[in-house]
């Protein structure tokens, strides 16, 4: 399993562990490693189901999402998952809606 251990918490076990014998800096760190969560791929949301309920949040019809993905055509493939998200569609929605990019550059599946 791999872990994400924030780089500054590891900067400062390195920076602090001076004066400390071997044994105690590896417990130290042993110890942050066991309390970070595991890094997965399940912790993001599906970024269509994710399209959805912001849009729901703000009061937004697929017609609103035309100057973000394109002809109103393009929208409902594309929240119908029979057209992925382009490179453009994701910026759009990232900068305009606020969107983290994290979550819609992940792989779903199309149909």
């Amino acid at each position: 399993m791999e872990y994400s251990i924030p780089a500054e918490v590891m900067g400062q076990a390195q920076l602090s562990g001076y004066g400390m014998d071997e044994s105690t800096m590896d417990d130290m760190i042993s110890s942050v490693a066991h309390a970070v969560k595991p890094v997965t791929d399940n912790a993001l949301p599906d970024p269509i189901d994710y399209l959805k309920e912001v849009m729901k949040q703000r009061g937004l019809r697929n017609k609103d999402l035309k100057i973000y993905i394109g002809s109103s055509g393009n929208v409902c493939s594309v929240l119908k998952r029979r057209k992925p998200l382009t490179l453009r569609m994701i910026r759009n929605l990232h900068k305009y809606l606020g969107i983290p990019a994290e979550i819609l550059i992940q792989p779903y599946t199309c149909h």
